[in-house]
């Protein structure tokens, strides 16, 4: 799959999502942390705002004392904690070993026992019957004494209306969060309820635990806020480090597509050195130095092969493929400049019996001595080739006929001269020679034509007798027939 997409992209692709997970992971990971970070700072001031309650109500438990807990300086310290839905206070007296249950409301904004059981309402009703009965007692009368009695009458009323109040809250109201029996410390956050449920032990001997219920709307508001905050910061960093991917990219790919893009082409002509890339000084900056090295050096090899490829190896002058790049060449610019062309093909004699008479070694020194008689007899602008075994090629810019014969002469007696044993009749290693001069106005003749027409007076030659030149001119409009046999006879040939 992956080789399905480009280095830009998979660089792009990976890196981003790179920067994807490492933005999700970190901003979970804070989001967590901040979140935490604030439920226990809640809590922290919840346990802060009830520790000194705690003692209060501790010693209100262990002394079984109702009228501490339920006192209104009580209830009016309760209200004051804003945030404060429901309080439950679970208790044993130190001394009695009876149980104590106070509940508070903000909703009733009052505090009333749970336990309150049918016995004390009626004993408290009791008692203030017979309240009533004493101060209807005449006996009672005295002023002072029917003060007090009116007093622990009232008292006693207020008992009997909290007892009766308690009853009627304890059996109306049901707390929407039921109080846990555990009474360790501990604390509990309801989302759906958006509350803040602490709860603490109490400080008495026999034990007990404040379970409360705070408001924690403001705290999943903060986290609502919290979210926002992050997620608007991690949009920003991705955009940042889509802007860095984007950039690195760019930074990475580049390079290497313009390195690309440079050595799609052919690399006798590959230049590179004005690419930046070769003045980095990172990873990219070698490769490009190193590729411009290859280049020079494969450039450097090129040359040296077309140079090997271009000259004859055994005799020094240009060979078989120099002669196919730019005999045609010379010919065509010869005739652009109006002049006149010389073509001269030249042939060792008897050759091949003189190697199977003196061997392939002899053969190559008397190749190489001839190659060097023919270049010394021609002029410094001639060009000369090795285009076969023994056979060989000058092409000349010539002034006329007459210079043509006289080039062509010093070529054969340059090798006769040499005087190279030879056991053929002519005794010595000789050359037999076709030169054809074609004036500008035999315009359709092409190249090929005219070695055809040359090499046919290269084996005139060779027929004549050998070891002497033919020489002819082409200056007609139409090119030379075809030949129609093998004996290689031409047409129309001035001589």
């Amino acid at each position: 799959m992956l080789k399905r997409f480009t280095i830009n992209q998979l660089l792009f692709v990976s890196h981003l999502m790179l920067v994807l997970v490492l933005i999700a992971g970190m901003s979970a990971s804070r989001y967590q942390s901040e979140w935490e970070s604030r439920v226990n700072y809640a809590n922290e001031r919840a346990e802060r705002t009830l520790t000194p309650l705690v003692r209060d109500f501790s010693a209100a438990v262990a002394g079984r004392n109702y009228a501490n807990l339920m006192m209104p300086s009580q209830n009016e310290a309760l209200f004051n904690i804003g945030e404060l839905l429901f309080l439950d206070i679970q208790g044993k007296s130190d001394y009695s070993e009876n149980s104590v249950s106070v509940r508070y409301s903000r909703e009733h904004m009052t505090v009333w026992r749970t336990d309150v059981t049918q016995d004390e309402i009626n004993d408290v009703s009791a008692r203030k019957n017979t309240l009533m009965a004493a101060l209807d007692n005449p006996e009672n009368q005295d002023k002072v004494r029917n003060r007090k009695l009116n007093f622990v009458l009232n008292k006693t009323v207020d008992d009997l209306n909290a007892l009766q109040k308690s009853t009627r809250l304890s059996s109306s109201f049901t707390p929407r969060w039921p109080p846990s029996s555990h009474s360790e410390k501990a604390f509990q956050l309801h989302q759906e309820d958006e509350v803040l449920i602490v709860q603490l032990p109490l400080i008495n001997k026999n034990g007990g635990h404040v379970w409360a219920v705070f408001d924690a709307a403001n705290l999943f508001t903060l986290k609502q806020q919290i979210f926002i905050t992050l997620a608007i910061e991690a949009f920003v960093a991705l955009c940042v480090s889509l802007l860095l991917i984007i950039g690195v990219t760019h930074w990475l790919v580049a390079p290497l597509s313009r390195l690309a893009k440079r050595i799609d082409h052919d690399i006798e002509h590959l230049d590179i050195s004005d690419l930046e890339e070769l003045r980095r000084n990172d990873e990219i900056g070698v490769l490009a130095r190193g590729l411009h090295t290859l280049t020079l050096k494969a450039q450097t090899q090129m040359k040296i092969l077309r140079h090997q490829s271009d000259t004859d190896a055994l005799t020094g002058l240009a060979g078989r493929h120099s002669y196919t790049e730019h005999a045609d060449a010379f010919f065509q610019a010869t005739r652009a400049e109006n002049k006149l062309f010389g073509i001269v093909v030249c042939d060792i004699d008897h050759f091949k019996a003189f190697n199977d008479t003196f061997g392939h070694g002899r053969g190559d020194v008397v190749i190489k001595s001839t190659a060097n008689a023919i270049l010394s007899a021609l002029r410094k602008d001639d060009l000369c080739f090795r285009i076969g075994g023994e056979e060989f090629v000058a092409l000349l810019q010539i002034e006329n006929a007459s210079a043509l014969e006289t080039v062509a002469e010093r070529m054969r007696c340059s090798v006769e001269d040499l005087a190279i044993p030879h056991a053929a009749e002519s005794a010595v290693v000789t050359l037999s020679i076709g030169a054809l001069l074609i004036t500008p106005s035999a315009s359709a003749m092409s190249f090929s034509d005219a070695f055809d027409e040359a090499d046919s007076l290269l084996y005139r030659a060779k027929r004549s007798g050998r070891n002497q030149i033919a020489i002819g001119t082409l200056q007609d409009q139409k090119p030379p027939p075809r030949k129609e046999s093998s004996d290689r006879k031409t047409t129309e040939i001035m001589d």
